[in-house]
């Protein structure tokens, strides 16, 4: 789990501090098709369920107050494989799903023109955009507590960018999370 620090120590008479566990679902049958899986529900692999208890392992010791997360499926099953049997709220939100790629949902990576994305796709900027909501959200509902946010590998990218402070422009500067790992931020 790597650990970074998006604004430093809050000073005094500042908001508190929200932390948020970022995590990505584990690997599904779609990642070993290489499919566009955008906003498709998703089938965890063998692997992808191993890596969700995984992630729920490092995260056993950790005081969580709420997980957010996307509520495609195969998030959630990463969430309920993660969590078990720790009584935690769950909030699932449609704003936390990944970049929906249109007509290209479903397709295999070589099998299109990357170049040419179709009119019908959300676009980098769009997607930045909504993490920025996403962040601004958990900010507002979550200030001073700890939060699990299972997500997806691009729009995990953005919501980390906002964290970070890091601009559009630098959002490739931004390691991609791999399936169930696990990103720590503290944001004043």
């Amino acid at each position: 789990m790597r650990t970074v620090c998006s604004s430093g120590v809050p000073a005094a008479g500042s908001e508190p501090v929200l932390t948020v566990y970022l995590a990505r679902h584990g690997q599904t049958e779609e990642n070993l098709a290489r499919v566009f899986q955008g906003q498709l529900p998703g089938q965890l692999t063998d692997e992808g369920r191993r890596q969700a208890v995984e992630l729920g392992r490092q995260l056993r010791e950790v005081r969580i107050d709420a997980v957010v997360s996307s509520d495609l499926q195969r998030v959630t099953d990463t969430v309920r494989l993660a969590v078990g049997d720790r009584r935690l709220p769950w909030e699932q939100s449609s704003l936390f799903r990944e970049a929906d790629w249109g007509s290209w949902t479903g397709l295999p990576f070589d099998g299109v023109d990357r170049s040419c994305p179709p009119a019908d796709a959300e676009t980098p900027r769009q997607l930045y955009e909504r993490a920025g909501q996403c962040v601004a959200y958990l900010r507002r509902q979550y200030a001073g507590r700890t939060v699990l946010v299972v997500s997806h590998g691009l729009v995990g990218r953005s919501i980390e960018a906002w964290l970070r402070g890091v601009p559009m422009d630098a959002l490739r500067s931004v390691t991609f999370l791999q399936n169930a790992e696990v990103r720590r931020f503290r944001v004043t």
